[in-house]
């Protein structure tokens, strides 16, 4: 994980966190059998599962497979890509653009996390 300090690392966990919490809270907005619904709960598996990465790795004796990986780096890959696109509907130096920005930044260290994850199973 050298693309990040450790501090950028610790810092990662604070966004995932709060869209952790803010998935959870939408999600509970939603009936069960839409796909936004389903979205959401894949969004926050793959989040928390980043973010035990983060931490310092699974400590569990059941580890994530390779279809969770998988399954994971999608979900932070379009959370990416979807959070870039936001991004550039507002003006830098508002509170939308700097909540982005920290939540890409935090969703790119969750990134490397899982390819490292990838690559070591």
């Amino acid at each position: 994980m050298d693309e990040f300090s450790p501090e950028e690392v610790r810092e990662a966990l604070e966004p995932l966190a709060s869209l952790i919490s803010k998935s959870e809270k939408a999600s509970r907005k939603l009936a069960p059998e839409t796909w936004q619904y389903s979205m959401l709960q894949d969004n926050v598996k793959a989040l928390r599962l980043a973010s035990v990465l983060i931490v310092g790795g699974i400590q569990s004796e059941a580890p994530p497979t390779r279809d969770d990986l998988d399954q994971t780096r999608g979900a932070i890959e379009s959370m990416i890509a979807k959070t870039e696109g936001a991004q550039s509907e507002f003006s830098a130096g508002t509170s939308q653009h700097t909540l982005l920005l920290n939540r890409l930044k935090a969703l790119r260290v969750a990134a490397v996390f899982v390819r490292s994850a990838m690559e070591t199973e």
